[in-house]
């Protein structure tokens, strides 16, 4: 059985961050790079952390268990969104600890998703949003499906999702309890956003719905971008161009949109957060790390990635009804947002 010094050696990396990586210590930094390497060459060893190892012994006794995991961005993309690549990365981590091994499905040529090798799986985590073809292609491999970030369907699948309504709430109130009353929402409009024919994305319909009912909605300040550093630079920037009257508060739907939204706020003369108050959803180190450092809601992927593993153990127990599992959101403050005078 190999040993932290094995994978050590293999990786170049420290024993004590690769004992604190497998064992879920959320208090190391870390890039989401490292922690892949790690996991993967664990895995690769057939390491398995001593909380497990009963687990695991009964788990080979029975064939033990193989989960594919699919992600809607391909692998360029993610570089882009670190949020995609750190739940990736928690759901391994979950994996493993429970001594359940782990496949990384891709798109084929045809746009359905493939597993390495052939056979069936044991179930799929489904990060993100997909299109019916795509599930379709899931459910080649196996029937069970658990969706995380999504809920493509009520009535069939398992589903995990932060708490939007909570999130986009904390940071509304946030700009009000301010004194911001001019607030926009930049951010895709759809849940999938290279297809552009699915539902709401849920942060707009309570972006839109919370300031409705305070009458503060104002249309002109929505705008429909990728979540992409490029597409927010592009949007923003003609929108400043374009606005008589300026908002005086911004919420990006997600921080891979960061750089880009903040290249386009100085370019504009816009100053953060003297002129303008902004807040970012997801809070990995796109804002904190941004200049100067965003107020963010924080996703709680850890949390997420639990829940999931939860729910993949009821949906293969052959529970009856599917549900989806809600994990609350946090406000992290770091001062980007200012008292208006």
């Amino acid at each position: 059985m190999a040993t932290l010094k094995d994978i050590a050696a293999e990786t170049g990396i420290s024993v004590s961050t690769i004992s604190r990586v497998l064992n879920q210590d959320k208090t190391i930094s870390v890039t989401p790079q490292t922690q892949q390497r790690i996991l993967d060459t664990a895995q690769r060893l057939g390491y398995v952390p001593v909380r497990s190892r009963s687990r695991q012994e009964s788990d080979l006794s029975q064939g033990g268990l193989k989960m594919g995991i699919a992600q809607m961005f391909e692998p360029d993309q993610v570089t882009q969104d670190p949020y995609y690549l750190y739940m990736k990365n928690e759901i391994e981590k979950e994996c493993f600890a429970n001594g359940v091994e782990t496949t990384t499905l891709f798109r084929g040529e045809n746009g359905d998703f493939v597993a390495p090798g052939a056979g069936k799986l044991d179930g799929i985590f489904a990060i993100g949003s997909f299109t019916p073809q795509e599930i379709r292609s899931f459910e080649r491999y196996t029937r069970f499906v658990v969706f995380v970030d999504s809920t493509p369907d009520d009535e069939r699948y398992f589903a995990v999702v932060p708490n939007f309504h909570l999130g986009l709430r904390q940071a509304l109130s946030r700009f009000l309890e301010t004194g911001h009353r001019r607030i926009a929402f930049l951010g895709s409009h759809y849940t999938l956003q290279r297809t552009h024919d699915w539902l709401l994305d849920a942060r707009l319909y309570y972006f839109r719905n919370i300031l409705q009912e305070r009458g503060l909605y104002d249309e002109s300040f929505v705008l429909n971008c990728g979540m992409t550093s490029p597409d927010a630079y592009r949007v923003l920037s003609e929108a400043l161009s374009r606005w008589t009257s300026r908002p005086d508060a911004l919420f990006l739907s997600s921080d891979a949109m960061v750089q880009g939204a903040m290249r386009a706020l100085d370019e504009a003369g816009a100053r953060v957060p003297e002129d303008i108050g902004v807040i970012a959803f997801n809070d990995t180190p796109n804002s904190q790390n941004a200049t100067p450092p965003l107020s963010a809601i924080r996703v709680l992927q850890h949390e997420l990635a639990v829940a999931a593993v939860v729910s993949m153990r009821l949906c293969r127990a052959d529970q009856r009804h599917p549900f989806k599992t809600v994990v609350p959101c946090l406000y992290v403050e770091r001062g980007s947002v200012l008292p208006r005078g």
